[in-house]
């Protein structure tokens, strides 16, 4: 079972290091597991029980908050390598890790209480679903809220809200509504089954339900988020930010694709003799789907990394910095789904066997595709910042 290093009296290489170690040890696990996963439509406690060993939940969390803080490029090829050897527990993983965005946002003695266990799993949902009914102390919490990755695994679950006070919506100054993400023990959530699904399906991205939940204001913060409260350049980082880390899920599970078509070519004799790995196509479709994802990947990293050198200097990005990761994500998850459907496609009928990896890569690539940060309206977007127009979404 995967360990998590200790970071007491050890250099960020050594630690990073010994992760990159565990990280290794858990795709194994996770391979040993894709039947399983599959089988059971969620992650294996085995797996579940790794993810916590690694600490993963902690490893964008400042270490003076009890995390790792590993920096977003890691932890991005680090949810690469785990989405190469199952799409869900990839997504999971990403989800799971990359939600130590929040401690940042939170007070400290909060951040601290929702961080303070390497099982401190989260699930939920950002996008406005549910109503905060503002009382003294906090507010009381109801509502529906979707897209809950992970939340198999968690121990706390977020939603965000609307805000009422004495019955009516709270607007803000500019028109807009007034709204709060809330954070909430899980066991105060109703868990309805209904991940009927064909992609992704072992991320049980399931919905849940709140009725009437008080949540001191301390364990809430606006959003969109503005100011943190940690002064880390993880948290100097726009919205933009939202989606980088799952870029890493395409990416890996395009890999795995063409790897896949690599080995069944080498082996699948034709009906006019030799093997697949002889005919035209074959060839064209390894070489032009190791070429879409290797693109992809450098173009992402490079402008994540335009980003990242702004936090770190303490520097607002530009527009254009923003709008260059943006439509980076978007265009690589596109490629991705065109590298899975060359080898789709090159493999021919025998692509329809779930003991080959294309069927299950077409369907989760298909599943990522539609994510609101890999939809086209995040690439329309990027397009408006080219065009002088302002952005329309709030997670530009």
């Amino acid at each position: 079972m995967p360990k998590a290093p200790e970071r007491i009296a050890a250099t960020t290489e050594d630690y990073l290091a010994k992760l990159s170690e565990g990280i290794e040890n858990l795709g194994n696990l996770v391979e040993e597991q894709r039947a399983e996963i599959a089988r059971q439509r969620r992650l294996p406690d085995a797996v579940a029980q790794a993810f916590i060993d690694l600490d993963i939940y902690r490893l964008l969390v400042p270490a003076d908050l009890g995390g790792a803080e590993i920096t977003p490029i890691d932890q991005f090829d680090f949810v690469e390598r785990i989405s190469y050897h199952d799409a869900s527990a990839g997504w999971n993983f990403a989800v799971g890790s990359g939600l130590g965005i929040f401690s940042g946002f939170l007070e400290a003695a909060e951040a601290r209480a929702l961080f303070t266990q390497s099982g401190a799993a989260m699930a939920g949902s950002g996008a406005p679903q549910g109503k905060a009914h503002k009382i003294d102390g906090g507010y009381r919490i109801e509502g529906r809220f979707a897209w809950a990755s992970g939340i198999d695994q968690a121990q706390w679950v977020y939603g965000g809200c609307f805000v009422h006070e004495d019955g009516k919506q709270v607007m803000k100054e500019d028109g807009s509504p007034a709204t709060v993400l809330a954070f909430m023990p899980k066991e105060f959530a109703t868990v309805h089954e209904c991940w009927n699904v064909s992609g992704l399906v072992a991320t049980n991205s399931t919905e849940f339900s709140m009725a009437d939940v008080f949540v001191p204001k301390e364990r809430t913060f606006s959003i969109p988020w503005k100011e943190s409260r940690h002064p880390g350049p993880l948290f100097r980082l726009p919205m933009t930010f939202f989606g980088f880390a799952l870029t890493g899920v395409p990416l890996g599970v395009a890999r795995r694709a063409v790897d896949g078509l690599r080995e069944f070519a080498r082996s699948k004799p034709t009906p006019g003799g030799g093997k697949l790995s002889d005919v035209g196509f074959s060839q064209y479709a390894v070489a032009k789907a190791e070429a879409l994802i290797d693109a992809a990947r450098c173009n992402v990293r490079y402008s994540f990394q335009q980003l990242w050198d702004c936090a770190l200097a303490d520097e607002a990005p530009s527009m254009e910095t923003r709008a260059r990761l943006r439509r980076a994500c978007v265009h690589a998850a596109e490629l991705s789904q065109e590298a899975v459907n060359l080898c789709y496609r090159a493999a021919g009928g025998s692509a329809l066997f779930a003991t080959l990896p294309f069927e299950a890569a077409s369907r989760d690539v298909n599943a990522i595709c539609g994510h609101l940060v890999f939809q086209r309206a995040m690439m329309e977007d990027a397009g408006r910042v080219a065009l002088g127009i302002p952005p329309r979404l709030m997670v530009f």
